[in-house]
């Protein structure tokens, strides 16, 4: 029968069903949430993911610059340097804490946030470098046609006298 059926369903569901729930601990959204629903402490098993080992830094930084247009050398160097700039972070966040009892997060979405800002600070910056780069060709090209211009200007000077 029906009843029957959406029982066995309901009955699935609650023995296979699991469900995941991401929260980031900062601010004050996720205390609301836990004053709000309490059973979210008390009812589930809460992981706290911890800093990422240095290994999965420079693979996730690899993976993202790879798009950019660059050296091998230089983007190892950028691969080493975002890795580097994010367990400095951590670190200092420790040392934060101890003397100034805040707590800091560098969290991987703040290490995709550096990778981004740095891909795009890299972008305007190659842009207003090529921009210069034509502004001055620009400026060499109109300096050597008014030269040539003066050159016949001169020549037709002298044929005139």
């Amino acid at each position: 029968t029906p009843n029957q059926l959406y029982a066995y369903f309901v009955e699935r569901c609650q023995k296979l069903l699991a469900i995941v729930l991401c929260f980031s601990p900062i601010g004050d959204a996720w205390r609301a949430r836990i004053r709000q629903f309490p059973s979210l402490v008390n009812c589930c098993t809460i992981d706290w993911y911890t800093e990422w080992p240095a290994d999965a830094l420079v693979a996730v930084a690899e993976r993202f610059l790879g798009q950019v247009e660059m050296e091998e050398q230089v983007r190892a160097s950028c691969v080493e340097m975002c890795s580097v700039f994010h367990s400095q972070t951590t670190e200092l966040a420790v040392e934060f804490k101890n003397s100034l009892k805040r707590i800091y997060y560098a969290t991987p979405t703040s290490f995709l946030e550096l990778i981004q800002t740095f891909k795009t600070l890299l972008g305007g910056k190659r842009k207003q470098v090529t921009d210069l780069k034509d502004k001055y060709e620009k400026g060499l090209d109109k300096i050597l046609t008014t030269e040539q211009s003066v050159e016949g200007m001169k020549v037709e000077l002298i044929n005139l006298q």
